[in-house]
């Protein structure tokens, strides 16, 4: 028999859940390091004695928020998972995920990972641990690699492939390209200019072409 919170613990889970939504909404239009927690607090309309009960650190808050969006990709994959029938269209849902995910909350997923990441290289010491964040990485990792293993030998994909060199072409370099043109888009590119959507599906177009037999 499930359990059932009580009025204040509800209470207390919609707050942190409060918290976590203004501070994923000042991380996205002004970025991680130049967000406060004083911001946060007056985002979420509480006060900072408050938020620093929640989150004592902004860098959880950074971590909560970063954690989540890859939780939205492992449930995506899963999905995917139970979907597709072939290796070939498996890799296809994963990267027009990826591309779909340009237009979803403002590119909220490739945007903020990003600038975790970038955030994280500068700041490691500021972090008490990554646990949480690392722990989904490798999940997705290893559902990812389960993924490929399932299928990549019924004939859609080079047989000479191995799990390694198709977990590094889609999760590592499709899904870093995504990130880069979330926040760069196109404002480099001479004219006639490409949507970031554009690059990505020509993108997708050479990496299925690699993975073809």
């Amino acid at each position: 028999m499930g359990s059932h919170l009580s009025t204040r613990e509800l209470a207390k889970k919609k707050r942190r859940e409060a918290i976590l939504h203004a501070a994923e909404k000042l991380f996205l239009h002004k970025g991680i390091d130049t967000t406060t927690m004083d911001e946060i607090a007056k985002e979420a309309d509480i006060g900072i004695a408050t938020l620093f009960r929640y989150f004592p650190k902004k860098e959880i808050i950074i971590q909560t928020v970063a954690t989540a969006k890859l939780q939205i990709l492992m449930d995506a994959l899963k999905e995917i998972e139970q979907q597709t029938s072939s290796c070939m269209e498996m890799m296809t849902a994963v990267m027009d995920f990826f591309i779909n995910q340009m237009s979803e909350d403002e590119g909220a997923l490739p945007k903020l990972l990003d600038n975790f990441i970038n955030y994280k290289a500068v700041a490691i010491d500021s972090f008490d641990d990554l646990d949480m964040y690392y722990k989904m990485r490798d999940e997705i990792s290893i559902v990812f690699t389960r993924m490929i293993d399932k299928y990549k030998n019924d004939g859609t994909i080079k047989q000479e492939l191995s799990t390694a060199q198709i977990l590094s072409t889609i999760l590592s370099n499709f899904s870093v390209f995504t990130f880069k043109l979330s926040l760069k888009g196109n404002e480099n590119l001479p004219a006639p200019e490409l949507t970031s959507e554009e690059q990505l599906i020509i993108m997708k177009r050479v990496f299925l072409d690699y993975l073809r037999p």
